[in-house]
């Protein structure tokens, strides 16, 4: 799989919230097993893991256009015109790049989280009164930057500095050039939805910023490196140690 190529052709229009299907027919050529849940969210396991890898397939935007992609050198950005879709293409791009590497886990391609977490909020209901028996840690590709293991979202403690730092760490030995580091000041995203659901839920920075704008602009070369990355990775080596009870 080509990574720059796969996040172009992702990022080639935007896709607002009810509009996510038209990207389903490419998702479901290029990922064997993939799957329909009964909300429309687009999930596949593969092998057998502790760990749920997420992303979200909406753009925030509520314009359903073509996107013009302008190239800087390592950055890849619109020419102003419409938002580039960075969050969360990149997300989905890593966790495509997973599967094709038959990494285990979980993968879930939520629906709507630009509109309050639709597709993620419906699950996770589902998910409190029966959770997945096996399942420790939900892990979103979807945060701004590069050094960020988010540990709080929205305020909440969403996952335990020792397996924030634990996740760093193994991030930062795959690849020297990573800087990667525990963050608590996360916003919100679809696995804050888990947090009283499963002990360890946390966010990777993707390398967007200027998310939700015209100006919004990806870093490919670290895209490129972290997807890389996340195959290096012994993720359910992990430690667990945040109890979501409490």
């Amino acid at each position: 799989m080509n990574i720059t190529k796969t996040f172009l052709k992702l990022t080639n229009r935007t896709y607002p919230h009810g509009t996510e299907g038209k990207l389903f027919p490419y998702l479901y050529n290029e990922i064997p097993g993939l799957q329909s849940d009964e909300f429309g969210n687009l999930f596949v396991k593969i092998g057998e893991s502790d760990g749920m890898f997420t992303s979200h397939l909406d753009t925030a935007t509520s314009a359903n256009t073509e996107v013009n992609h302008i190239f800087d050198k390592n950055i890849i950005k619109t020419d102003g015109k419409s938002i580039l879709g960075a969050d969360d293409k990149a997300g989905v791009t890593v966790m495509m790049y997973m599967i094709e590497k038959n990494i285990p886990g979980l993968y879930y391609f939520f629906l709507g989280e630009e509109v309050g977490c639709v597709g993620s909020k419906k699950v996770a209901a589902v998910q409190k009164e029966n959770k997945i028996e096996g399942i420790n840690k939900v892990i979103s590709f979807d945060r701004k930057k590069t050094t960020s293991i988010i540990t709080y979202q929205s305020g909440q403690r969403c996952a335990s500095d020792t397996f924030g730092q634990a996740l760093a760490g193994a991030l930062n030995r795959a690849d020297d050039s990573f800087e990667y580091e525990i963050d608590p000041t996360g916003v919100l995203t679809d696995s804050v939805q888990f947090i009283k659901i499963y002990s360890e839920c946390t966010n990777i920075s993707v390398g967007y910023q200027n998310e939700h704008t015209f100006s919004e602009l990806q870093d490919i070369e670290h895209l490129e490196k972290l997807a890389v990355a996340c195959t290096k990775v012994d993720w359910n080596s992990l430690p667990v140690e945040r109890d979501p009870s409490k």
